[in-house]
């Protein structure tokens, strides 16, 4: 299988010098579903940033889709990001002075698509996850789950090749985490989407292919 994703010996260090990511080496393939499983300070979240290029590592190589991450500047990370990778961090961001639909389809207006293409490809994204009653309410009316549901409308609408989850079931109740872990695992079949989901659940409901444990900004062997 083809490689989408390659860290090799990663160190990442926090604002105090310590290591959130302290050496860490793993391979992701086309279609695969990964979970990166840590508890709370593991550095999950500063895995993701490396990999979504929001931040570059200390030292040790990043590669997606081939392509250096590590080594881009910002802005060019940035259109890497927008082309390829759908990252959905634990607390999404919208902008309460947009409507739903106008923030799910905010990353095809950067890219510069026309308002009726991005309107219909929104439009079409909330129709498939159930939520397009809610495009042209504001953010702040949706419930937790609701702004999941928006925030992978958002992920998907610039159609990449990877969906990168961090904590995305994080505060739901169990119905509803399995309800959404549902609506990922048809997203995945019918997408050929590679996707890293990264939580601190053992239990986690999302479905994966095999799980890689970090630890302290380690991974362990991996569990097939």
């Amino acid at each position: 299988m083809r490689e989408v994703i390659r860290l090799g010996n990663v160190v990442r260090l926090n604002a105090d010098g310590h290591r959130a990511l302290g050496g860490v080496s793993l391979c992701v393939h086309k279609g695969e579903r990964v979970r990166i499983l840590g508890a709370p300070g593991s550095g999950k979240t500063a895995l993701a940033r490396v990999i979504a290029g929001t931040e570059r590592p200390h030292s040790g190589g990043v590669h997606v889709m081939g392509e250096p991450v590590y080594d881009m500047t910002e802005d060019k990370a940035a259109v890497f990001r927008n082309r390829h990778i759908g990252y959905i961090p634990r607390v999404p961001a919208f902008w309460d002075g947009l409507t739903v639909l106008d923030n799910v389809t905010m990353p095809l207006s950067i890219r510069g698509v026309s308002a009726s293409r991005r309107a219909k490809a929104g439009k079409e994204h909330l129709g498939t996850l159930g939520l397009l009653y809610a495009a042209h309410a504001s953010p702040m009316r949706l419930l937790p789950y609701e702004l999941r549901l928006a925030a992978i409308a958002r992920a998907l609408v610039t159609q990449p090749e990877i969906l990168l989850l961090d904590e995305i079931l994080a505060g739901l109740n169990a119905k509803e985490a399995s309800k959404l872990a549902d609506t990922l695992q048809v997203l995945w079949k019918f997408g050929g989407y590679t996707l890293l989901s990264l939580t601190a659940d053992a239990g986690d409901a999302i479905q994966a292919d095999r799980t890689i444990t970090l630890d302290h900004g380690k991974n362990q062997e991996e569990k097939l």
